[in-house]
């Protein structure tokens, strides 16, 4: 079963479109500074660094960019690929070699790590990137660093552990893309229009922010995950519900919808 998903995914032309996509997101920015958009000035008064350089502190258009599309990143990826499945009849072929339950755990497992690498990508080739255009000079809040404050995100943690805080950026970041794309797969176990179940997330998210901000802006799902603020309940709880729901309601229909 995981061979057959690792030979379907390499094959999938629009997987490897949007490899190249990230792969270009990511680098863009870099491209767009260094060198020429640099001074002396830049790294004697204000230590720039691969830290303070990273796209996921910028506010450009690129960034801005990535943080609306990444719902379709995750989703498109493979999210789609239980629908096809079964549009196809694919699926009974399948049934008759593998047992349902693993089945069912390899698509949810698999496509849960499909949405969330494709997804965390660009802000991974950025990182690497500034790591070749920037030296890795310590943050430090009262020079020139203040991207990260009091009030943001595990500030601590940034000025101390710079490298861990990327990291942990890079893992809910990755665990979010995940989500998304779980969205989408459970989705498809009711809905067999793939560009139905491909949107989802997007309009989730959308449809969330609209909700959450008239309430509390601090609880928007999209400032939560892709904007520098302190970390609240919502972070979890978006996480654990996306997952978990998501993860029962494709097991749930899958054992229920499957016949041979």
């Amino acid at each position: 079963m995981w061979h057959m998903e690792i030979h379907r995914i390499r094959h999938r032309p629009l997987f490897w479109f949007l490899v190249l996509a990230d792969v270009a997101l990511g680098l863009l920015p870099v491209l767009q500074m260094w060198p020429h958009g640099l001074t002396a000035d830049d790294y004697i008064f204000y230590p720039r660094s691969v830290y303070v350089s990273w796209m996921y502190f910028g506010a450009d258009n690129i960034y801005q960019i990535y943080t609306t599309i990444f719902p379709l990143l995750a989703s498109l990826a493979y999210s789609d690929a239980y629908a096809e499945d079964f549009n196809t009849g694919l699926i009974k072929g399948i049934l008759t070699k593998v047992e349902k339950k693993k089945y069912l755990l390899t698509r949810f497992f698999v496509n849960f790590a499909i949405g969330g690498c494709v997804a965390t990508l660009p802000l991974f080739i950025n990182f690497l990137g500034q790591m070749a255009a920037y030296p890795l000079i310590d943050n430090n809040y009262y020079f020139g660093m203040v991207l990260v404050t009091k009030n943001s995100f595990w500030p601590d943690l940034f000025y101390h552990h710079a490298m861990l805080y990327v990291v942990v950026r890079l893992i809910l970041l990755f665990l979010f893309g995940g989500m998304l794309a779980s969205l989408s797969l459970a989705l498809s176990t009711v809905v067999k229009n793939r560009y139905i179940v491909l949107v989802f997330p997007f309009l989730v998210t959308m449809a969330l922010d609209v909700l959450v901000l008239n309430v509390n802006g601090a609880y928007s799902i999209t400032n939560i995950f892709f904007w520098n603020q302190a970390a609240n309940l919502g972070l979890p709880l978006y996480l654990v519900i996306g997952i978990l729901g998501s993860f029962a309601w494709f097991y749930g229909m899958g054992e229920k919808n499957e016949t041979i």
